[in-house]
């Protein structure tokens, strides 16, 4: 066998082709199946009109962690995202800052209101909206920030809730990349007038769909449940008087989670979670000291300040590919041909996408903003950059992670070979 040689060069792979295997998340540990199972066997409710039951389980640990007053349990993040704007009031004249680096529905939902979504650009190491694009982009029509704390990274959290407070602009933590991180000490998710998580998908807490909005204010919980949550639960929890009408139907919508996720979710956070991300934090960790020693490339940046990366959504180190001389489609195929699990992230930047475009694919008419003359030299640079790999987490991953450790030495230490192959 020729280790030695890369595999893209005609070399024997790190990880044969029969024994790959992709990544996925959640796991499947024992006895998932048997939660669901036993919870319709007993009879519970499959559709909880209250805040009672498995559902209020749910509220009631994620506002512990989270250390909020309340939780809202929805069917996704998007649709806690669409609560957060409408219990602030958004309207077709209001600006609505956002990075231009995130998933498109930290915005998408303002866009059914006609907000007008201004892009800024992000910081260049960690890909989380810039504090500086913040302030320069501050109007008198801004009404509302929206964040996203990237691949589990925290954003400058201390330094925007101060803009936000004296600018009197409310925001909104979109804390789905970042359940459990911490940024000195105190939650990500604890620090904006609302926060939504996604419990959605590989996110390290999931139901397969789901989501969370999380709130101190009494005013934005009654707009959410009186949204989304009709019936007893709109009818029980929301006590101004002035919504007495409508104290049934709320404003019509059924937004509301469904029981049997609910299930999946309270056993991850009450029995795994916290094993998950130590075991997560300790693999990464690894990974992120090889890749360290390595030329021209960089793990993920872990700000002082951050006490803790919490789920770490994704692992996304960045590479100098001008100070490596190859491409990065070359890297990828050299490292996907050891075997190993490694992309290009696929999510290009907002103000690139069609839905964001100012003259087409309107939305009721509502006109958009135009971002097309804005500049986003950090987003471009730290896209441009940027490997995606699995999240890999304790015992599960550990020969995946070490294979993998062992395909970058490999291509890393052939590098003159790659650079002849890519000309």
């Amino acid at each position: 066998m020729n280790v030695k040689k890369l595999a893209l060069l005609g070399g024997d792979p790190i990880v044969p082709e029969k024994s790959r295997t992709r990544w996925s998340w959640p796991p499947r540990y024992a006895g998932m199946g048997d939660l669901v199972k036993n919870y319709i066997d007993e009879g519970k409710p499959l559709s909880i009109q209250d805040q009672s039951g498995i559902i209020k389980q749910v509220e009631e640990e994620l506002k512990r962690r989270f250390t909020r007053k309340h939780a809202i349990y929805c069917s996704s993040g998007t649709m806690c995202l669409y609560s957060a704007f409408f219990a602030l009031k958004i309207e077709p004249s209001d600006e609505i800052i956002c990075p231009t680096i995130t998933y498109h529905a930290t915005a998408t939902p303002a866009l059914h209101f006609g907000a007008q979504i201004v892009l800024v650009d992000v910081e260049a190491d960690t890909g989380n909206i810039s504090v500086e694009a913040i302030t320069k982009n501050i109007t008198s029509k801004t009404k509302c920030l929206v964040t996203n704390a990237m691949w589990g990274h925290p954003v400058e959290q201390a330094a925007i809730q101060k803009i936000c407070q004296e600018k009197k602009i409310a925001w909104i933590e979109d804390c789905s990349h970042a359940q459990f991180s911490n940024y000195m000490g105190k939650p990500v998710g604890s620090w904006g007038d609302i926060a939504c998580a996604s419990l959605q998908g590989e996110k390290i807490v999931s139901g397969g769909e789901g989501g969370v909005l999380l709130t101190d204010s009494d005013e934005i919980h009654d707009q959410v449940v009186l949204l989304g949550h009709n019936l007893k639960r709109s009818e029980n929890c929301v006590a101004n008087n002035l919504f007495k009408p409508i104290g049934r139907t709320g404003w019509g919508l059924k937004l509301r989670g469904h029981p049997l996720a609910a299930v999946l979710v309270y056993d991850q956070l009450i029995n795994h979670v916290d094993t998950w991300i130590k075991e997560r934090s300790q693999s990464l960790k690894k990974l992120s000291l090889f890749i360290g020693q390595l030329k021209g490339i960089r793990p993920p940046v872990i700000r002082d300040t951050t006490t803790s990366m919490g789920a770490w959504y994704g692992y996304k180190p960045w590479i100098d590919f001008t100070e490596l001389g190859i491409s990065r489609e070359t890297i990828v195929a050299a490292l996907n041909a050891e075997g190993i699990e490694v992309s290009i992230p696929a999510s290009p930047s907002l103000h690139k996408l069609a839905l964001f475009n100012s003259e087409n694919f309107s939305i009721r008419g509502y006109k958009k903003q135009d971002n097309s003359n804005n500049k986003y030299p950090n987003a471009e640079s730290y896209l441009n950059g940027l490997l995606s790999l699995p999240t890999f987490t304790g015992k599960r991953d550990e020969k995946a992670l070490e294979q993998t450790m062992l395909a970058f030495e490999k291509v890393w230490g052939n590098r003159e070979q790659l650079k002849q192959w890519n000309k």
